[in-house]
């Protein structure tokens, strides 16, 4: 994931394949439009547009990230749930259609914080609520279970069979296979490394952080990472190229970072940009520099000259 401080816009990696994407299409087409179909049945008029932004929002969570916390069926449901229940009685009690709609989704965002079911798309569930018209309002209780369960149920049983055939993204992720021991997961094999789920719990609470990823896959994100660290795809003379840069996989004071700045007859010229020999310049065989490089920097990434 790349750091938003390059850009006031940011700038976050996808990492999902052309698959995945087509997948997230054919998803979202199918469980939208079944999901409309019964939130439709609703009114006597067309479809309100506020359950169109809450149902098509849920609908990129469930099929363009099934693994993420907030996609989860308790936060597609408890989220859309709690937003009703406080929409519908927000608007029983502040007669001010603006305010009661606002105090709505606030209220909704606080008690999702505190019942662990946040769902992005229950904001848009909570205006609904509050300003859905006369059709709506008629409803009253009722409205929790027809359209907003309803409708949320038909995506979620679409989420779950169009993901399935595909082991890497089922829905919901608990059905994501994995090995038959216990002791082999993910969250064991980081208990193996040295860290343990108390370790993620505590460095979250430090950040003051809501990360939108289950334990496991945290987990399998952090394994991956120091595996690709420790044995990295290897460098090649022919990545050696000027201005590219290269650390040596050290740490502490052992870390240091190299700029290329020129490759003449089988010499590497280079700068020292991080690390004990810093700012030095110095020049090695190819030979030399490649059994020094463990992976490549991006330049942008890299410390400054």
């Amino acid at each position: 994931m790349r750091s938003g401080r390059g850009s006031l816009l940011g700038d976050w990696l996808d990492t999902t394949n052309h698959k995945d994407k087509l997948i997230a299409l054919i998803g979202g087409v199918i469980g939208l439009y079944l999901s409309l179909e019964v939130a439709a049945s609703v009114t006597d008029n067309g479809i309100n547009g506020l359950i169109l932004a809450s149902l098509g929002a849920t609908a990129v969570l469930l099929f363009a990230a099934p693994h993420a916390a907030m996609s989860q069926p308790r936060n597609v449901l408890g989220g859309h749930a709690v937003a009703a229940i406080v929409g519908v009685l927000v608007r029983d009690v502040l007669p001010h259609p603006l305010l009661a709609a606002a105090v709505a989704v606030g209220l909704a965002i606080w008690l999702m914080h505190y019942l662990r079911c946040l769902h992005p798309p229950g904001g848009a569930t909570a205006l609904y609520a509050v300003l859905g018209g006369e059709s709506v309002h008629t409803l009253g209780p009722w409205f929790l279970l027809h359209p907003v369960l309803s409708s949320v149920g038909v995506m979620l049983v679409v989420a779950v069979i169009i993901n399935y055939p595909f082991p890497w993204r089922r829905y919901p992720a608990s059905l994501t296979p994995t090995p038959e021991a216990p002791e082999q997961g993910p969250l064991a094999a980081l208990e193996r490394a040295g860290l343990g789920q108390d370790d993620l719990e505590h460095a979250m609470r430090e950040m003051n952080l809501y990360l939108d990823l289950t334990e496991d896959d945290l987990a399998r994100l952090y394994l991956l990472a120091r595996r690709h660290h420790q044995h990295p795809d290897p460098i090649t003379p022919a990545a050696i190229q000027p201005d590219n840069c290269f650390s040596n996989g050290g740490s502490d004071a052992d870390w240091a970072v190299r700029r290329v700045l020129n490759i003449d007859d089988g010499q590497v010229t280079y700068r020292n940009l991080a690390g004990p020999e810093t700012p030095r310049q110095d020049r090695v065989t190819l030979a030399e520099f490649t059994a020094w490089a463990h992976h490549q920097l991006d330049p942008k990434s890299a410390p400054g000259d």
